[in-house]
């Protein structure tokens, strides 16, 4: 064989390993599977938790426990509307009645009925100090001292009706005012018996609500005429000739 042709052989061979190399890296890798875990959403949520589903009970039992109770205040809140209803009935034919015996009433009724007001007045100034300058006090002596004149006029109902006015007041400082030294209880709001004609001692505010701060429902001159339907705490609910309602602080009024 020449040297030529044995470059040639091996140059052949050369050739032919590269090829079967080559060959080779061109296959295609395997798939490697991927280690990463699935995410949390891929795990299985339908088991069983039994602390949530014992904490699920305990809030239907308690949303229901809840209902129960709501129901049960509503009945009562009902059953205590009604009972509010009979008695302000009943009141109001108490008053009603008192107020046609007052028509019919001589001179010795009046008289006798003024001077148990009086006493009633007299044992309240003892309570509070003789010298008690509360408002609600004040306000009813006016009234009281006004039965003089219809008494004198032979006008006994009117008389009695005045001294009626003066005694729901007392009843009234009695029941809210307490001894000197203590802390005066403040009431809800209370409807008189008996409606009270007023005046206002100087020009004042006629308030929404019985706050110093409420909104003024209008202007009041002094000597307007007024009558009084309700109490609470130093406020007096009252309506006026015109048809409004509002509030006046008890200093401010009078009887007329």
């Amino acid at each position: 064989m020449s040297i030529g042709s044995t470059i040639a052989a091996g140059l052949w061979a050369v050739i032919c390993l590269l090829y079967l190399a080559l060959s080779g890296c061109a296959v295609t890798p395997p798939v490697i599977q991927s280690s990463v875990p699935p995410p949390p959403e891929a795990k299985v949520r339908d088991s069983a938790c039994p602390s949530c589903e014992e904490q699920n009970r305990e809030i239907a039992r308690l949303r229901q426990d809840l209902a129960n109770r709501e129901g049960e205040l509503r009945d009562q809140r009902s059953n205590q509307r009604d009972q509010v209803k009979v008695l302000q009935e009943s009141t109001r034919e108490v008053t009603r009645a008192k107020v046609k015996l007052r028509r019919l009433a001589t001179q010795a009724d009046a008289a006798s009925y003024i001077a148990e007001v009086e006493v009633a007045m007299e044992s309240l100034r003892g309570s509070v100090g003789p010298t008690s300058t509360i408002p609600m006090i004040v306000l009813a002596q006016g009234i009281l001292d006004s039965t003089a004149s219809p008494f004198a006029q032979a006008d006994y109902g009117v008389a009695m009706d005045r001294a009626a006015q003066a005694e729901q007041l007392i009843t009234l400082v009695a029941h809210y005012q307490v001894r000197p030294g203590s802390r005066a209880r403040v009431p809800g709001e209370v409807p008189l018996q008996i409606a009270i004609p007023l005046k206002v001692t100087a020009d004042s505010h006629l308030r929404r609500q019985p706050v110093g701060k409420a909104r003024v429902v209008a202007l009041l001159k002094k000597d307007s005429p007024l009558v009084a339907h309700a109490y609470k705490g130093s406020w007096l609910q009252v309506e006026t000739e015109d048809g409004r309602s509002g509030w006046v602080d008890q200093a401010r009024l009078a009887a007329r």
